[in-house]
């Protein structure tokens, strides 16, 4: 039963060879009843079809498949008789039957589409289809170009969703999920208002905009927001508040960029864990190392009554100057983070401490040269070195 109902697209494919309709119109038979009987058969199939739903789900697949492939090959020969129409002194006629026997086969597959929306999205976009769907997509893409360009969201954020939908938009074999993600997604980012930086960075969570950039880029967020935070319970606590905001955002669609591959919400969960991990372990460490040295002893670990900040300038600036060595600077941080605290710092991270020695605020300088200045002034008031010149 099943290859009566098959067969048609088999002999489809070889009655519609250029080589044999040329033949037929020479022959002056017509081309008329190729089409007659084409809407015939597709009429017998719908009822098959149907039926084949209710039965096997994995056979529905590939019969739509099968259609999609036969669509393709005479979709492939219309663009042979184009690129030769001296060998094909009928092409007109034959190029019209194509043309109509196209749209036919994709208005069958829109309609075994609505019997089972899941089988068919999963299947790529005809060969006919797909010029006029990517010619639509970039339009629109062009115009969240435009949004993206008199924005104010970060460069990188803005340059990596472009390219990312560019892609989506050309890739082979696009299937009918991939059309419909990448619609959905410039659609939504031409409604998103206000347009920023933290709202785009939503919504690809929301729509799962899976992609190796934005998953790369969502990672040095988290690593810079990280840097900057020098007390380590401070830094587990950034990463919980980023792992809530994530949690909280609800999931607006069921696709995603990539379908294969996780999810960019369970990406990014399992890159926080693995980071709250990390820190717990040196906290866990410090503590170890605290009750094995009594570090904790105030005549231990000596307060320093300044910000983290500023007291890791005062380190680079001796440094500078010769007081401390320059070699094995690592080392050097790690000590001072290891043996002292701040007011609001108990156990300050080694490598903020270095990073904030080198990426100074202006109101860092500024504060740091008033302490130096207090220094010297001290030093005249007390020395009397304010008119001594050195020989």
């Amino acid at each position: 039963m099943r290859g009566n109902f098959i067969n048609w697209l088999y002999v489809l494919e070889e009655n519609l060879h250029p080589n044999v309709l040329n033949k037929a119109a020479k022959h002056h038979s017509g081309l008329t009843h190729y089409f007659d009987d084409l809407t015939k058969s597709t009429q017998q199939f719908k009822p098959y079809f149907l039926n084949i739903i209710s039965r096997s789900k994995p056979e529905a697949k590939a019969v739509l498949l099968q259609l999609t492939i036969v669509s393709n090959t005479i979709h492939n020969y219309m663009v042979a008789m184009a690129g030769s129409r001296k060998e094909y002194p009928f092409s007109r006629q034959v190029n019209q039957l194509y043309l109509q026997t196209l749209v036919l086969l994709d208005m069958l597959l829109e309609f075994c589409g609505r019997l089972d929306k899941h089988t068919l999205s999963e299947l790529p976009v005809t060969a006919y289809s797909i010029p006029s769907i990517r010619m639509q997509l970039k339009r629109r893409l062009n115009i969240v170009r435009n949004i993206i360009a008199e924005s104010d969201i970060e460069p990188i954020l803005g340059e990596l969703v472009l390219r990312g939908l560019k892609r989506l938009i050309e890739r082979q074999g696009m299937s009918r999920s991939d059309a419909k993600y990448a619609s959905i997604i410039l659609e939504e980012l031409k409604k998103l208002q206000p347009f920023t930086t933290i709202e785009v960075e939503n919504l690809l969570y929301q729509y799962d905009f899976n992609t190796p950039a934005f998953f790369n880029y969502c990672a040095k967020c988290c690593t810079r927001v990280i840097i900057d935070t020098p007390s380590l319970h401070e830094q587990l606590e950034v990463l919980i508040g980023l792992e809530d905001r994530i949690s909280s955002l609800p999931a607006r669609c069921t696709s995603r960029w990539m379908a294969k591959d996780k999810s960019i919400r369970e990406q990014i969960m399992t890159l926080l864990t693995e980071k709250k991990q990390y820190i717990q372990q040196r906290i866990e460490l410090r503590r170890l190392e605290i009750q094995d040295t009594k570090l904790n002893d105030e005549t231990e670990r000596a307060q320093v009554n300044l910000p983290v900040a500023q007291f890791g300038l005062l380190i680079r600036l001796f440094m500078e100057k010769g007081l401390l060595p320059k070699e094995e600077v690592g080392k050097t941080f790690a000590y001072y983070a290891r043996h002292f605290s701040t007011p609001k710092t108990p156990f300050i991270s080694a490598e903020s401490l270095q990073k904030k020695s080198t990426d100074v605020e202006f109101s860092t300088a500024k504060k740091m040269k008033g302490h130096l200045i207090g220094m010297v002034n001290w030093l005249n008031e007390h020395y009397n070195v304010s008119n001594h010149r050195d020989s």
